[in-house]
């Protein structure tokens, strides 16, 4: 099997893919996208408000030393909100492998109260492509550990993000 431009998660309602797919005025009509989640620095056309297209952008790289744990809240709010009203979200990255993923499992995670490798083997049924860097598994493992609510206050995401910066700072 080769890899999928878009992938479905829930049948008409929720949708997994790459740049590609979220680019493609095509792809986006077919499908009725009202909503997406770009999770990556590539501009796409949906995110200019002539495109009718509700947009959220995580401006991340596919990097051990990237933090989606803290974004993770925020995505799940915007995929809830848009599926509650009717809505039709795409989540991607680059190439729908890790960074598109780990915001999907942590949606699939917090509206379904599933373990990571649950969320992850979920989306695996239809997007067996998927491989997820170190980091964004282990921040799938936070998410939950956090309650679903990682923020500055919460003491494990703060030891969790004190000990990036200091990776960070020993790698420069």
């Amino acid at each position: 099997m080769g890899f999928k431009n878009v992938s479905v998660i829930i049948e008409g309602r929720l949708f997994l893919g790459n740049i590609v797919s979220a680019q493609s005025t095509r792809s986006l009509t077919e499908r009725r996208i009202t909503h997406i989640v770009s999770v990556c620095q590539e501009q796409i056309p949906a995110e200019h408000p002539q495109s009718g297209i509700e947009h959220l952008r995580i401006a991340a790289h596919d990097s051990p030393y990237e933090d989606l744990l803290i974004w993770m809240p925020r995505a799940c709010s915007f995929i809830d909100r848009a599926l509650r009203a009717g809505g039709v979200v795409l989540v991607h990255g680059v190439h729908g492998l890790s960074r598109g993923a780990a915001i999907m499992a942590a949606y699939l995670m917090w509206s379904r109260r599933l373990r990571p490798a649950e969320a992850l083997d979920m989306i695996r049924r239809t997007r067996e492509q998927i491989w997820l860097n170190e980091s964004f598994q282990y921040q799938l493992s936070l998410f939950e550990s956090c309650g679903y609510a990682p923020s500055m206050e919460e003491g494990i995401y703060v030891r969790w993000r004190q000990n990036l910066n200091r990776q960070l700072q020993n790698r420069r």
